[in-house]
């Protein structure tokens, strides 16, 4: 029912002051409500939720929420907390994604470069981790200190994996993280073009910073090479599948948008999806799939390259080396 002009001047309206005072429980002790403003507060530890003084800095000019910035002190303030010092500050932020933030952070002085890179998972990867279990099919559960967890002994955790509960839940997240960094530390010692893993935690994990302050390396879809670049970028980015191969990883999810270009050098980054080719029924399929979209970039600037030739050959050499299924038992994520 619409009202009409008349009728707008006969309403009378209430002062908020002049409302009924709320009845209150007498035998139920009354907490007043806490506006969102303070809560947030709270949790950073300062007043009007300014970041604290004393502890982990926030830029000025970190474009982010005093619900992000909350979220960043809680998860990153161990770090500067760790002895010696690993990061000192948050700069900015250098990429966004559905799954986590990318942050520039000053290092420490024990570090030998003066930034670090912070990669922070947002509490809502739970919920898109139920539809990776492809990836995670045959890896053991790990924890955040990369050591394998039990399942066959301890039943009830296993139980909250397969139901997908909160802790169970929980406990995937964990290990996808572990993975990630546990994957960095072992193809970075084996001489992959990867980011150098420097500590990682339950929600984040820090890492060799690829560019400038000003800013950060572009992922390779995002350049325009020469065509005289191209093939030795090529042949570099081949060298790095079959070396990964070699260490048991298949990236799982490999194209231009997870190479990192700055200055004619590469890295390869987002790891937490590897896919062991010993454990896992879907690996060659898998693997054909990361060879071929490296493929398919390279093709416009003239690189010609069989795709699913290159694959099968770096496959089929791949199984005359590897060495047997390693026993994991029942510690599963699948």
């Amino acid at each position: 029912m619409s009202l009409l002009s008349d009728d707008l001047e006969t309403i009378e309206y209430q002062n908020p002051s002049q409302r009924r005072e709320r009845q209150l429980n007498p035998h139920r002790f009354h907490k007043p409500k806490v506006d969102k403003r303070t809560a947030r507060a709270r949790l950073q530890g300062t007043p009007e939720g300014r970041p604290q003084v004393a502890g982990l800095q926030l830029s000025k000019g970190l474009d982010a929420t005093s619900t992000e910035k909350a979220y960043l002190l809680e998860q990153l303030s161990l770090f500067y907390d760790a002895k010696p010092k690993i990061i000192t500050s948050v700069l900015r932020r250098v990429k966004g994604g559905k799954e986590a933030n990318v942050y520039c952070c000053a290092a420490g002085p024990a570090l030998p470069g003066p930034y670090v890179a912070a990669k922070v998972y947002r509490p809502r990867l739970l919920r898109n981790l139920r539809n990776d279990s492809q990836y995670r099919e045959g890896r053991a559960v790990l924890n955040a200190n990369g050591e394998v967890l039990d399942l066959r002994h301890d039943w009830r955790l296993k139980k909250a994996i397969e139901q997908k509960s909160r802790k169970g839940l929980a406990t995937t997240q964990a290990s996808w993280i572990a993975y990630e960094f546990q994957t960095m530390l072992k193809l970075h010692q084996a001489g992959a073009d990867v980011p150098v893993p420097i500590r990682n935690s339950e929600h984040a994990i820090l890492m060799e910073y690829f560019g400038d302050l000003s800013r950060a390396a572009p992922t390779l879809n995002l350049v325009s090479i020469s065509t005289a670049e191209a093939r030795p970028l090529f042949e570099r980015l081949v060298e790095n599948i079959k070396l990964m191969l070699g260490q048991h990883v298949i990236h799982g999810d490999l194209s231009a948008y997870n190479v990192l270009y700055w200055n004619g050098q590469i890295k390869i980054i987002d790891l937490p999806q590897i896919v062991d080719p010993r454990t896992n029924p879907s690996a060659r399929q898998i693997f054909y799939r990361d060879v071929e979209r490296i493929c398919d970039y390279f093709a416009r600037y003239g690189i010609r390259s069989h795709a699913r030739g290159l694959a099968r050959e770096l496959w089929e050499s791949y199984q005359q080396t590897s060495k047997p299924e390693p026993d994991l038992g029942e510690a599963s994520e699948g």
